[in-house]
């Protein structure tokens, strides 16, 4: 959303702070209804796998009776309820469009009858709201439309994002087989899936580039993004080295933490460009400001993730009596 917001004052909208709420709220109501709906339709799926890690298999909360089920599925029914609401009051038909298109989507992805992410069609489903609707969203609210700029900045995140799912399926995929549930890696095998990952990477940053060249993507948006390319390098060497092959947990958390986390980073890194090519080209300060702290607090949020992260190594770590790094 506040990629959308900060390309929509590149392009000399002004920054509208209700809308910019809304639709950010909008987004915050339709993921959590997402994840209560997915915890109630994948129980099946979760309850299978052994597998899992802090990022894959679900949260567990149904699966070790925490949350019962039927609690799950109303906490979604409600939240859908609270979308359609939001979606009600957007002021435009094209508003109205993206944002019904997203929840559908957003249910539909676990529910049926169309179980989406059951079907091979979850991961492109996923890089169509988070890298597509949201983002439409957010920009219609704001400008009346969706710039080219934004278009041009969220088709490689789009990429990257399919592959990213394919990462967190890898992990779920001897469970998902045994239940049904037909993900991308499910169906074409696991050495294809990492091929397919890995040529992702490469397809990702290369549209970039070329969007560069063709005048689409400012050089200062580019090089932002292009930045986080190692991070993409280190994933393609953790997948060919082997790290989803056994599904041991310890090796497959960090892999899927970055590979989850890349897709964000590649994101910030692009509204950080944005900003400052808006700032270069002299745009409203006031509203650079705003977006600026707002990228900030992302900076709190991924660090405050990553400590979570680290955290269960390091208890790991100290009840071996600190025996080298867990993996």
């Amino acid at each position: 959303m506040g990629l959308a917001v900060a390309v929509s004052v590149h392009q000399g909208h002004p920054l509208d702070l209700t809308w910019y709420a809304v639709a950010q709220l909008f987004a915050w109501t339709v993921h959590v209804m997402t994840h209560y709906c997915n915890e109630y339709f994948d129980l099946e799926a979760d309850r299978a796998n052994v597998y899992y890690t802090p990022w894959t298999g679900g949260s567990r909360a149904l699966v070790d009776g925490s949350v019962t089920p039927v609690v799950s599925l109303r906490a979604g029914v409600v939240l859908l309820g609270a979308s359609a609401l939001m979606v009600a009051i957007m002021p435009s038909w094209p508003a109205r469009a993206l944002a019904a298109a997203a929840v559908a989507l957003a249910w539909f992805y676990t529910a049926p009858p169309l179980r989406l992410n059951y079907r091979g069609a979850g991961e492109m489903t996923v890089a169509a709201i988070l890298n597509g609707l949201w983002p439409a969203v957010a920009a219609v609210l704001q400008a009346g439309t969706v710039p080219v700029l934004l278009l041009a900045v969220l088709a490689p995140t789009a990429v990257l994002q399919v592959a990213r799912m394919m990462v967190m399926n890898l992990g779920d995929r001897r469970s998902d087989a045994m239940v049904g549930k037909r993900t991308l890696p499910v169906i074409i095998g696991y050495r294809r899936a990492v091929r397919v990952i890995c040529g992702a990477q490469l397809i990702g940053y290369a549209t970039l580039t070329v969007f560069a060249l063709l005048g689409w993507v400012p050089w200062l948006v580019w090089g932002a993004m292009a930045a986080t390319a190692p991070l993409s390098a280190w994933l393609v060497g953790q997948l060919r080295g082997g790290a989803m092959s056994d599904l041991d947990p310890g090796r497959m958390t960090p892999v899927v933490f970055w590979a989850s986390n890349h897709v964000s980073l590649i994101v910030a890194a692009a509204m950080l460009g944005v900003i400052l090519d808006a700032a270069r080209r002299s745009a409203d300060t006031g509203a650079l400001v705003v977006l600026g702290a707002v990228l900030a607090g992302y900076g709190l949020l991924f660090a405050h993730r990553l400590w979570l992260a680290r955290r269960p190594a390091a208890d790991r770590q100290a009840r071996v009596g600190g025996a080298g790094p867990t993996g």
